[in-house]
């Protein structure tokens, strides 16, 4: 039982439960963090140093931690059709979760681009492909699976930017009535479970050779839409869509669907065999922005393939490492355990005062009831970031949050930009 408990509890510890990146829709959530504004260059790098505590969910005294982060970014200016970049993460912690090292690198791009022509671009290396126009549960981002392996936040954006690509090559190519896209990843390693902090963990993103076909039709600046087919080894095939639109100026309003035959989450992550059915999964919501620079954004979230109620109360009762497996495997695929949930988030951009954010979210699960709370205060120079997150997870004896090791934490962090 120890055994599963120390598989589980580090994924729990460093993992969580929007469109193309190489796009700029204006319909679409941004991607990146909240960062100062630094001048264009080949390279552009900033460093944390936090601490912080955690109260654990069995009670007990604090326990105290301290990170030093490191992200980098290298994109040269392209000569001739050529481009390269790469981006990659180091975090060195005081307290790693259990079966994790100290020191934790994420790679998260290393690519090389060739413009064949002004409508054709070819890559091919270490690819963060991101899709979804949701924020808090993305079904379209099929290459999610195995990507973070060191959480900093949670939140959703800082999520979806520090995680590593996938291995691939990708083929875009634009025409008149819209948008393609081609990327064919292949199989490279076989998924470890604890890999080392310098590993560069191809197992957990390439242990399986999968094919994307994506295209994003050109229907006008009030409305953008994607379809998508995904193929994976051993799997049926996955259909997805985006749609977002405008509400009106100051709202937006955004789908996100994806389904195919599949197995249930409880089968995939046992590998038990199971009956396959066409299952569905779905993000609906909308953002809207005042005035004053305040973005609020409403989800509800549906996973088809996730138990409901009845069936959630059943596997709770089952034997602890099969639960704790189950769980493992929902973080590393970052897909919901259970059915249905409410997500809501909001940024406050110099609230009070002119360079201080505000962030929330709360995130309901609404099978067990349990919920997630967290809380950024970052104030933004013009060389220096500062932030105070704080955090709580709430709920009842292996449900989704009740199971988080921490049932309070609290962080501050000094950000520098180079």
């Amino acid at each position: 039982m120890m055994r599963w408990i120390a598989i589980v509890l580090p994924m729990l510890c460093g993992l969580p439960a929007l469109a193309e990146d190489a796009e700029s829709d204006a319909l679409q959530l941004a991607d990146d963090t909240p960062a100062s504004a630094t001048e264009a260059r080949p390279w552009q790098a900033h460093a944390d140093l936090a601490a912080g505590a955690a109260w654990p969910q069995t009670g007990g005294a604090a326990q105290h931690d301290t990170r030093l982060s490191l992200d980098w970014r290298l994109e040269p200016t392209a000569s001739g059709p050529w481009q390269l970049r790469a981006a990659g993460r180091l975090d060195v912690r005081s307290r790693p979760a259990p079966m994790q090292e100290h020191t934790v690198h994420t790679l998260k791009d290393a690519v090389l681009g060739h413009t064949a022509s002004p409508q054709v671009l070819v890559e091919a290396g270490r690819i963060r492909l991101r899709q979804g126009v949701a924020l808090g549960y993305n079904p379209t981002d099929f290459f999610r699976d195995g990507s973070v392996r060191s959480e900093v936040s949670m939140d959703p954006a800082s999520l979806r930017e520090n995680r590593q690509g996938s291995g691939m090559v990708r083929v875009q190519q634009l025409e008149a009535d819209g948008a393609w896209q081609f990327a064919y990843s292949p199989r490279i390693a076989q998924r470890k479970p604890a890999p080392s902090g310098w590993h560069p963990d191809w197992g957990a993103t390439n242990h399986q050779h999968r094919a994307l076909l994506a295209f994003a039709p050109r229907w006008g600046e009030s409305l953008s839409a994607q379809g998508l087919l995904h193929l994976r080894q051993g799997h049926s095939a996955q259909w997805g869509l985006n749609l977002s639109g405008l509400v009106d100026q100051a709202t937006v309003a955004h789908l996100e669907w994806a389904a195919g035959q599949a197995r249930t989450q409880w089968h995939e992550a046992l590998d038990l065999p199971g009956p396959q059915r066409w299952r569905h999964r779905l993000a609906a919501g909308a953002t809207h922005t005042t005035r004053h620079k305040l973005t609020l954004t409403a989800e509800l979230h549906y996973n088809g393939t996730a138990p409901g109620r009845s069936a959630w109360q059943a596997l709770r009762g089952e034997p602890l490492p099969a639960y704790l497996q189950y769980r493992a495997w929902s973080l590393q695929a970052l897909e919901p355990p259970t059915r249905w949930a409410l997500f809501f988030h909001a940024t406050w951009k110099d609230a009070l005062m002119p360079g201080l954010d505000l962030s929330s979210l709360w995130h309901l699960d609404r099978v067990d009831a349990s919920r997630r709370f967290w809380l950024e205060a970052r104030y933004r120079g013009k060389a220096f970031d500062v932030a105070l997150q704080w955090q709580r997870n709430h709920g009842a004896p292996l449900s989704q949050f009740g199971l988080w090791p921490a049932a309070r934490r609290w962080e501050l962090s000094v950000r520098r930009y180079f």
